[in-house]
């Protein structure tokens, strides 16, 4: 029987020999890019998730705060309402505005955090 030496370090001799050496040798980096990867995925669909409920709490308070005002519009054009009440419907529609606003600016500087991922 002829004896062969065999050498600790294996020689390329085909093209998916040599696939496979590049990958065993940067296996380590390549499950690194896998975890990256899927952590990065892991945050765009949490933050999609935050997004879309804030989105949807728009939504709601916007429909609240439409019937509020028709609400409070009306009130304050009744012809059995006193001057008075009017005035305090009026004061309310106008900090309903106002609390609608500051929350429209809240929702932009979220929108405007999330665009930077």
């Amino acid at each position: 029987m002829d004896k062969k030496i065999v050498r600790s370090e294996m020689q390329p001799t085909s093209a998916k020999l040599v696939i496979v050496q590049g990958v065993v040798q940067n296996l380590p980096e390549i499950i690194g890019a896998i975890k990256e990867i899927y952590a990065l995925n892991e945050k765009k669909q949490l933050f999609g998730r935050v997004l879309q409920s804030r989105l949807d709490e728009l939504n709601i308070n916007k429909e609240n705060f439409k019937v509020l005002v028709e609400g409070l519009t009306d009130l304050s054009k009744s012809e059995n309402t006193d001057n008075e009440t009017k005035v305090m419907y009026r004061d309310m529609i106008k900090t309903l505005f106002e609390i609608f606003t500051a929350n429209m600016h809240s929702s932009q500087d979220i929108s405007n955090y999330l665009k930077e991922f």
